[in-house]
């Protein structure tokens, strides 16, 4: 359940400061000859870490939150705007948690402003980052004070060794309780960059999506309501213009894989999982050939008087023209104004453990329920209202869900090699807009 994919590298990373600017990297305490002076110079080039007033404190220890902050950027969650204050460290332990990286006992609130010990960065960082590694390595570490390694650790200890990312000293001990200075951390995260970096294929072609959204199918003539006759009308059109609908499964063959696209791809999208969708909008599909993924709100189906039928999802998967991804189970409602929450957004009242664990145990859920329906697991998910935070990116991401997509309006653009270019999706809201859908494309830049 908590798996945690291969997420892209964010590069995101810092020491418990802000990123600065690529410009002007020179440190009062760092000269030329420092031991570490080209790491962090390149982590500061990168506009990765700063300094204060002139100078890096290179020999300042770091925590454990600082550590696990850094861990945690480096794989995708950039807590910096989820949290402020003396509870800053808060998205990046309950994150940390829920992801297996550690215990709560390794990490509590008396212990994680204490400096951060060898074996415990080396944990965090092998789990977070590398942990295909502790099934790959071989051989045993020969340390003096080998020993003295906990055992819960040695295997990520010899996993780090064998990367070459934490070593030991001249006397052969590594010192498994020995603390990391800032100088020694900024060394540490530059191998972990520069590995990732090694096995990073480049970046390929690209080419524009555009990601139509879609709701209501039907004569109700309110709301994000639709004729059949327009929607039938604007994909007649997109037809006609030599547009080929395609599945956000395909999008992620063209990245991944570099499998090619069909000229003119296009990706409809209907959101939430109205009964409309099979009575109106599944008989256009089929009359013109055109693929759709729906969008499913869990709690919706077979429960709500608008809502979809398991028996009509499952006909329309079967029928290959019409793709199910997650839409929440139960977190699509705006409930703010009384104190809850809006979409997936956190809650002000819930903790940062709370909120983690609810919005997984709401994406499981839908998941593996559409699973279960239609013998295919979901890979997109569509966020409520377009509303997201780098925690809610990063826990969906961590399920499974290789494409995310907003509300945004914009054309849409998949990078091959590029995973990112997968994740906030563009899409362009089509309910309030009747008319010709070639003349909104080029209004938002599409170019044939």
């Amino acid at each position: 359940m908590r798996r945690l994919t291969a997420l892209a590298l964010s590069l995101v990373l810092c020491l418990g400061l802000l990123p600065m600017s690529v410009d002007a990297v020179s440190f009062s305490d760092v000269p030329e000859s420092y031991w570490a002076y080209t790491d962090i110079q390149e982590l500061c080039e990168r506009g990765l870490v700063q300094g204060s007033g002139g100078k890096f404190r290179p020999d300042e220890s770091v925590s454990i939150q600082a550590f696990l902050s850094m861990v945690c950027r480096a794989a995708g969650l950039d807590d910096r705007s989820l949290q402020s204050g003396d509870n800053w460290a808060a998205p990046a332990v309950a994150y940390a948690v829920y992801q297996g990286w550690c215990d709560e006992e390794e990490i509590t609130a008396t212990n994680r402003t204490k400096p951060i010990s060898r074996e415990l960065a080396a944990k965090l960082l092998i789990s977070a980052l590398f942990p295909e590694a502790l099934k790959t390595s071989k051989h045993k570490t020969t340390f003096r004070d080998e020993s003295s390694i906990a055992p819960a650790y040695r295997s990520h200890v010899r996993a780090a060794s064998e990367l070459g990312l934490i070593n030991g000293y001249a006397d052969g001990r590594f010192d498994p309780r020995g603390g990391l200075t800032r100088a020694a951390s900024a060394a540490l995260l530059c191998r972990a960059l520069r590995l990732r970096e090694q096995s990073a294929p480049a970046r390929g072609d690209s080419v524009q999506v555009p990601i139509l959204m879609y709701h209501d199918i039907s004569y109700l003539g309110y709301g994000y309501s639709k004729t059949p006759e327009v929607f039938r009308q604007q994909m007649q059109e997109l037809k006609d213009a030599g547009f080929h609908t395609v599945f956000y499964s395909q999008l992620i063959d063209y990245v991944e894989k570099g499998t090619p696209l069909p000229s003119k791809p296009i990706v409809i999208t209907l959101d939430d999982g109205y009964e409309s969708n099979y009575q109106y909008a599944f008989p256009i599909l089929k009359e013109l050939g055109m693929k759709a993924e729906i969008s499913l709100i869990g709690g919706a189906v077979q429960y709500s008087d608008w809502g979809l039928k398991w028996s009509e999802v499952q006909e329309m998967a079967d029928s290959g023209l019409v793709s199910f991804q997650a839409h929440t189970y139960l977190m699509h409602d705006d409930t703010s104004a009384q104190g809850g929450r809006l979409g997936v957004l956190k809650s002000q009242g819930e903790s940062w453990t709370e909120y983690v664990e609810t919005l997984g145990a709401d994406t499981v859920r839908i998941l593996d329920t559409i699973e279960a329906k239609t013998g295919t697991r979901p890979v997109a998910f569509t966020y409520p209202r377009g509303k997201w935070n780098t925690m809610s990116e990063a826990i969906v991401t961590s399920l499974g869900c290789k494409i995310t997509v907003t509300t945004k309006n914009g054309i849409a653009v998949a990078n091959q090699e590029d995973t990112s270019s997968l994740h906030l999706m563009d899409r362009i809201g089509m309910d309030f807009l009747n008319g010709s859908v070639l003349a909104v494309l080029r209004k938002y830049g599409y170019q044939d």
